[in-house]
């Protein structure tokens, strides 16, 4: 199942959070119950069916969600700590040395993953250990970067492969920096709509709250 894995991934239980929803769906359901059966309020008791299908999806779509910020943040780091790969490559350091130079500023994810790279160059020359790093991520142009990588490895850190490198990595910083710019609008964005949806969802309840009052009046007349 595609929820599982996606709430196993970022690191919740899944026989948990299953409760937890079930437990929500009860009450929401008991409390539409109420209002429509013990309350007769046939208007708030469908406000508050809507209001639970609501909250289902928003529960449901959170942890892919969180999945995806995950992901972004792990490709993030890894932009970064290529910036400092850059840098031993430059200095003359081949290109396993700069990875294992790379260990101390990665996080425990990312350490774990090149260090597995780095066991597998060990046994296995061939651009496969590369290629098994780069589809940790989604865009495939990590999997290029990483192929330039080896390419260094293959025909060695020469003023050919090393402008290959950087041109792909420079490619892929920008294009970082743009997502990160686009992503910061449009949170500022979502942030500016916050207040005009409070400010419909009271307008709602005053309007159903004051036609509940006049119905109320109109059948004592």
């Amino acid at each position: 199942m595609k929820i599982k894995e996606t709430i196993n991934f970022v690191g919740l239980s899944y026989q948990t959070e299953i409760i937890k929803i079930t437990i929500i769906n009860i009450i929401g359901f008991a409390l539409a119950a109420v209002l429509f059966f013990l309350l007769d309020q046939i208007v708030w008791a469908i406000i508050a069916i809507l209001g639970l299908f609501l909250l289902d999806y928003y529960l449901l779509t959170s942890y892919q969600d969180k999945k995806n910020i995950i992901l972004k943040e792990r490709e993030n780091e890894l932009v970064t700590i290529i910036s400092y790969f850059e840098v031993y490559i430059e200095n003359k350091n081949n290109v396993y040395q700069s990875f294992n130079l790379l260990l101390p500023y990665c996080s425990l994810w990312m350490k774990e993953k090149i260090e597995n790279m780095l066991k597998e160059i060990d046994k296995d020359k061939s651009v496969q250990p590369f290629v098994n790093f780069a589809k940790n991520f989604q865009q495939v142009a990590f999997s290029s970067l990483m192929l330039s990588i080896y390419q260094m490895v293959d025909q060695g850190e020469n003023s050919s492969q090393l402008n290959q490198f950087n041109a792909t990595f420079d490619e892929l910083a920008k294009n970082r920096d743009k997502e990160m710019m686009e992503q910061k609008e449009k949170s500022l964005t979502n942030m500016s709509t916050f207040p005009l949806v409070g400010a419909g969802l009271i307008t709602i309840s005053l309007t159903i709250s004051i036609l509940s009052v006049l119905g109320e009046l109109v059948n004592v007349i």
